[in-house]
């Protein structure tokens, strides 16, 4: 919602000056699915919602969690990278005694659901800026991990 009234953000930064390169077709553009936009793949909008609020940190360029060799961004093909039975590098008292980022299938196995669902400031991620649990991001990568396809990490 702008002044002028409803507008793509896209066109309108495009027509403000403030964005250069957009396409005219903007369904040409892959986008990202909303986390509860459930007419998506479960897969994606959780890959979705971690890259939104974890790859700004989590990603192997510029981020303050690049050194972890945890990358989070939405196009990285699924494997250790991105947390499947990939141990921590520092997590300390963030890991809750758990030995992998993700275990397929088993959530209350996995440090992401762990991270995702405390306020302890040693333990919660993301680690700035929240007070509070997002009960529902924390459900969907609930959900997303126990719907993996179970395998020993």
């Amino acid at each position: 919602a702008y002044d002028s009234g409803l507008d793509n953000q896209l066109t309108h930064w495009t027509e403000a000056g403030i964005l250069a390169g957009v396409p005219k077709d903007l369904s040409t553009i892959t986008t990202i699915p909303l986390w509860d936009d459930t007419s998506a793949s479960l897969d994606d909008r959780a890959r979705g919602y971690l890259d939104i609020n974890c790859a700004h940190c989590h990603n192997a360029k510029n981020g303050a969690g690049n050194t972890s060799g945890l990358f989070l961004e939405f196009y990285l093909p699924f494997g250790l990278e991105v947390g499947k039975c990939k141990p921590p590098v520092a997590a300390g008292v963030g890991s809750g005694g758990r030995k992998y980022g993700i275990v397929p299938g088993d959530k209350d196995s996995s440090i992401f659901h762990f991270r995702m669902n405390s306020v302890v400031p040693e333990i919660m991620m993301p680690e700035l800026s929240r007070s509070v649990i997002h009960t529902e991001g924390v459900k969907l990568i609930g959900d997303w991990i126990d719907a993996m396809e179970p395998e020993p990490c």
